[in-house]
């Protein structure tokens, strides 16, 4: 798990910047990525997308409790090698071998996160959901470069979990829902 050259870009575990406004955009920040996702879950998805997206492997597992280390294990694993695959390496490369302002790093980093998770079209074959799944990690790159650049790297680990596991979690809320309303 832990990468070969974890020493290379040591700075980034450090917190570089902490204060009232960095704080603010932590915290408006996740609440504003969780309020995204639930406006998201509410006007974007009908039951014929719910009927797709319910065989994603979280939700599917948290729909049928069957495997919870999928949940526990793997989810957490997945968001760590995203984490270092898309905060700490691609940022730590781009900014030590360009010369160019971290807000365009943050902005490439984001873009290839968004672009990792294009494949949600080959199990779904959804124009919405990718679409959905293309701008919603896009804006998420976005905040979790800022955290990188600001909390370092672990903050990073921690608000990529929370944010996605909220976000699984209220899809599998929402099976329960639709289920309760077609039984009645």
């Amino acid at each position: 798990m832990i990468p070969l050259f974890f020493g290379v870009f040591i700075e980034y575990f450090l917190i570089k910047m902490i204060n009232l406004i960095s704080l603010l955009i932590l915290v408006l920040g996740a609440f504003g990525l969780l309020f995204l996702g639930f406006i998201i879950e509410v006007f974007a998805y009908n039951d014929q997308i719910f009927e797709l997206i319910k065989k994603h492997d979280v939700i599917n597992t948290l729909i049928h409790k069957n495997n919870k280390f999928v949940i526990w294990i793997l989810f957490l694993i997945t968001m760590l090698m995203e984490e270092l695959i898309f905060r700490y390496y691609s940022i730590g490369i781009l900014n030590s071998l360009l010369n160019i302002q971290n807000i365009l790093i943050i902005l490439i980093s984001s873009l290839a996160f968004s672009f990792y998770h294009i494949h949600t079209w080959f199990s779904s074959k959804n124009l919405k959901i990718l679409l959905i799944n293309l701008i919603f990690p896009f804006l998420l790159g976005l905040y979790l470069g800022y955290i990188f650049f600001s909390f370092g790297f672990l903050p990073c680990i921690i608000a990529h979990s929370i944010i996605a596991f909220f976000l699984h979690y209220n899809l599998y809320r929402r099976y329960y829902k639709n289920k309760y309303k077609n039984n009645n």
